[in-house]
């Protein structure tokens, strides 16, 4: 059965992406029909006629065309012809994988229990600000211990680039280090005889952790013998690694920690921060927290 669609109907499809494949129109055999009937000599050839009414030029054009419609037979068309949608462009496939997220997330080398803190080892913790005046009756307990991971493959540093002797002392290099003593000397405590530093050291990944030895005893070794006010963890793979857990950072910044009965505050890791400096205000916040454990408020 023939479609007939006018050119309405047409332009509808064709707005949906559907493509209708149909003959040229009959419409050029009625013009010629129409253009040979106006060729041929009028029946009423009277000279003083001058304004001959469409009367009898209209029945021909009708009965010509009439003809010409007839002759020409609405052709059927095959079922391969007939209106169907059109196909999904191929863009749509490649349009889809190039918005699949991309996650990049610092996960800690986890032994085969899936331990965060195994195979993890904590080097002696070291004063921070070793130029700090002491005290002749300092306490031997409270203060600050701060863990930290040192970069991988640290770059090399000219004598400018490195700490000063009167800047922090971290395993932090570069500007790394010069953000976190700037946060340190915010709170005062280049002034602090008792602000201790600790670096964390994950195994390489191909070692083998079948005999490895979870980090949180030695963890808490450390901590019995500086007794500090507070435990300040910097970074994700670092916090994963101190408090055994899998969660992501912002959860771990927000829920209250202790490690052997000493409060700990996770933040961000100033590598993070040099790379994202719109998460500066909430390191800050976690540092004035941290801040507060050690003035007993």
């Amino acid at each position: 059965m023939a479609l007939n669609l006018d050119a309405r109907q047409r332009a509808m499809l064709e707005a949906m992406g559907i493509t209708v494949w149909l003959p040229d129109p009959v419409e050029p055999a009625a013009t010629a029909a129409v253009a040979a009937v106006a060729a041929a000599p009028s029946p009423v050839a009277a000279p003083a006629m001058r304004t001959a009414p469409p009367a009898p030029v209209s029945p021909p054009m009708a009965q010509a065309a009439a003809p010409a419609a007839e002759a020409a037979p609405a052709p059927v068309q095959p079922p391969a012809q007939t209106a169907r949608p059109a196909s999904p462009p191929p863009q749509n496939l490649s349009g889809h994988r190039a918005h699949e997220p991309r996650q990049f997330v610092q996960q800690p080398a986890a032994g085969p229990a899936g331990e965060p803190g195994l195979g993890w080892t904590i080097s002696p913790a070291q004063l921070v600000y070793p130029h700090a005046p002491q005290h002749v009756h300092s306490a031997e307990q409270g203060g600050w211990l701060i863990l930290l991971e040192p970069a991988a493959n640290p770059p090399l540093l000219s004598p400018a680039q490195r700490p000063a002797a009167d800047s922090a002392q971290t395993a932090l290099q570069g500007d790394a280090a010069k953000l976190l003593d700037n946060m340190l000397r915010a709170l005062g405590l280049q002034e602090k005889p008792r602000v201790f530093s600790a670096a964390l050291h994950r195994a390489p990944p191909d070692a083998d952790l079948s005999h490895a030895q979870a980090l949180q005893p030695a963890l808490e070794a450390l901590l019995r013998e500086l007794r500090p006010d507070c435990v300040l963890v910097l970074g994700l793979a670092s916090a994963r690694a101190v408090l055994g857990r899998h969660d992501a950072l912002g959860r771990l910044r927000a829920e209250p920690h202790h490690i052997a009965g000493v409060p700990t505050v996770v933040t961000y890791d100033p590598n993070y921060l040099l790379r994202a400096p719109q998460a500066k205000a909430g390191a800050w916040a976690d540092l004035v927290q941290a801040d507060a454990f050690t003035k007993g408020l």
